[in-house]
């Protein structure tokens, strides 16, 4: 769905920005799933000519679709094939870590927990989140999700005759993601609640950002809070 919106074409500046200000060459992404915005993000970053290696990384490892990222990017996106937790991310995994629409799965405790640590670590985190804690996005995101997920289901790869089957003639799928959606945008953090949250995680070697940027021609807003080593604290 992210894809479909080009969100990583609003993401990608700001990856960038990240990147330079950090003088890092290497993506850790946690929670990385089946892939998701960092390979058009990556693919971006080496029309523009710049080598960035990325490491995709989960406490579950899908690792057939690690390895399918290999191969469509030639090996510049890697699959970590040991579990990674982005509470406790190993050191020698070092460069920009990022989460996509991930944070919001996180309890506070955990959430802070992967603040803390890429700030004991010295280590760059950009967190990325299209989910929103508004009464308009959560009554929204239901039917939207619902209905994606009718016509991306053609779209996808590997399919299976069970997909088809919970889809369109017993429509739980739609409905799960529909209801996943909807609780995401329940459970996202706040501006206010990041603060709260990154206390006591800055210092003039340390500093966070944040923003919130539109998706052209949607309604979906995309928040951004980042980690900065190497930044001096405004």
């Amino acid at each position: 769905m992210c894809f479909q919106l080009h969100v990583h074409e609003v993401i990608l500046p700001v990856v960038e920005d990240a990147l330079d200000r950090n003088g890092v060459r290497q993506i850790i992404d946690l929670c990385s799933g089946a892939g998701g915005p960092i390979l058009p993000i990556q693919q971006q970053l080496a029309r523009s000519g710049r080598k960035i290696e990325v490491l995709l990384t989960d406490k579950f490892p899908n690792r057939r679709a690690f390895r399918r990222c290999e191969e469509l990017t030639g090996g510049s996106v890697r699959g970590h094939p040991e579990p990674v937790v982005a509470e406790s991310v190993p050191a020698q995994l070092a460069g920009l870590r990022t989460l996509f629409n991930a944070f919001h799965h996180f309890s506070p405790a955990a959430a802070r927990s992967i603040l803390e640590d890429a700030y004991r670590s010295r280590q760059p985190l950009a967190i990325f989140e299209i989910t929103e804690r508004t009464l308009l996005n959560t009554f929204l995101n239901f039917p939207l999700s619902f209905v994606a997920m009718l016509t991306l289901l053609p779209l996808m790869q590997n399919r299976r005759w069970e997909w088809w089957l919970f889809t369109y003639a017993i429509p739980i799928l739609p409905l799960a993601f529909g209801w996943d959606a909807a609780v995401s945008c329940l459970r996202s953090y706040s501006e206010s609640e990041f603060n709260q949250l990154k206390t006591g995680l800055e210092d003039s070697s340390y500093s966070w950002t944040s923003g919130r940027l539109l998706v052209p021609r949607s309604t979906i807003h995309v928040k951004y809070f980042i980690g900065n080593p190497s930044a001096t604290s405004e």
